[in-house]
């Protein structure tokens, strides 16, 4: 199935009466704008003036484009519930597994969304393919410590079955491992001081070892650019708790020590970061996993960003703002799908408003 056929499951709250404009139509006006480059509701509107002969070839259109207004009420009217069903059926369509994928989980601040403060600013968790680049799922969080029972919802929804997740180190809670492990998922989580008698157990185990000096780092990764060196050693053994903890914790299997020297500018530190997992200790990919988290922030966080000026973006309309934002993921996975013309996501953007036929090719192959 083609994106706009999934999208035809969307729902709206507007009276028959008052459906001037298909739904459809307008989801794939917005989506189409917004993958050549469009920013706000002027934008979309101005953009489907401007290529009303290329929409109409794909959507029937037959009242026109829609005012900017019109468009944002629009918007306003989708039930949320069923247009993430559309992202994650048409995702799912789209997703090659080879071997477990992983699935990143981390949160968003959406500064530019805010009416009088910061405080009020849209805050969305995603969960992340950070194999295939692709958004699995998105949904809004009144704050950060809310993060955590958004976070346990999304993995209940989701087929995680499989899969490696990895979290930061707010979601290290016992509940949080739990939920995963029963849906048959392995997990690797950072450990901070949100977790203090955990933590300690962990470093204290790893200094007895650092201490008789039988460490032994099983990889050793070493990176230099832009007068700044870098070298890390990963260290995992068998999780040793005291019995409180093991009681407590009783999915940990192994700990992870992560050791980063710097050098910037002749200038040296080292950092320590430790880590929980499901997994054995003689697993050979946990370090990749946890490098692999963090290509949610480079990979995804950045180019909308960047690319899209998500962070500059000052609609404000109440649900329209998240649905905006999930439709921005949209266009991501379709630009991160494409194998074709361009070589960034910039790069793919601007071509996708200057070529109807690459746009084309976007949307239906």
């Amino acid at each position: 199935m083609t994106l706009i056929e999934h999208l035809t499951i969307v729902k709206d709250i507007r009276s028959d009466t008052n459906r001037k404009h298909d739904l459809v139509d307008v989801i794939f006006l917005v989506i189409s704008a917004i993958i050549s480059g469009a920013e706000g509701w002027q934008d979309i509107e101005t953009f489907g003036d401007n290529k009303f002969s290329w929409l109409s070839k794909h959507r029937a259109f037959e009242n026109g484009i829609p005012r900017r207004h019109t468009i944002a009420r629009i918007l306003r009217s989708i039930v949320a519930e069923t247009l993430l069903e559309a992202l994650l059926n048409w995702v799912n369509d789209q997703r090659t597994i080879n071997g477990k994928p992983i699935i990143a989980f981390d949160g968003k601040v959406l500064r530019g969304s805010y009416r009088h403060d910061s405080k009020n600013a849209l805050q969305l968790v995603t969960a992340y393919d950070t194999k295939n680049g692709l958004v699995l799922s998105q949904k809004s969080t009144p704050n950060k410590k809310s993060e955590i029972s958004t976070v346990r919802d999304m993995l209940s929804s989701l087929n995680i079955k499989g899969a490696v997740i990895t979290l930061d180190a707010l979601h290290c809670q016992r509940d949080t491992l739990e939920l995963i492990h029963e849906h048959k998922a392995q997990i690797v989580v950072q450990v901070k001081n949100n977790q203090p008698n955990l933590r300690r157990a962990v470093q204290e185990q790893f200094q007895a070892i650092f201490d008789a000096g039988k460490e032994k780092a099983i990889i050793e990764l070493k990176e230099q650019g832009h007068g700044r060196q870098e070298e890390r050693y990963v260290f995992q053994i068998k999780a040793k708790l005291p019995a409180e903890l093991m009681d407590k914790w009783p999915t940990i299997r192994s700990i992870i020590a992560v050791e980063r020297h710097r050098t910037i500018n002749e200038k040296r530190s080292i950092e320590t970061s430790y880590y929980v997992s499901s997994m054995s200790p003689k697993h050979k990919m946990i370090h990749h996993y946890i490098r692999q988290h963090w290509r949610i922030e480079n990979s995804q966080h950045y180019v909308l960003d960047v690319v899209f000026n998500e962070d500059k973006s000052r609609i404000v309309m109440e649900d329209a703002v998240e649905h905006m934002a999930l439709f921005r993921r949209f266009v991501l996975n379709i630009l991160k799908q494409s194998q074709c013309g361009a070589p960034s996501q910039r790069n793919k953007l601007k071509k996708a408003g200057w070529n109807d036929e690459y746009r084309a090719q976007l949307f239906f192959g």
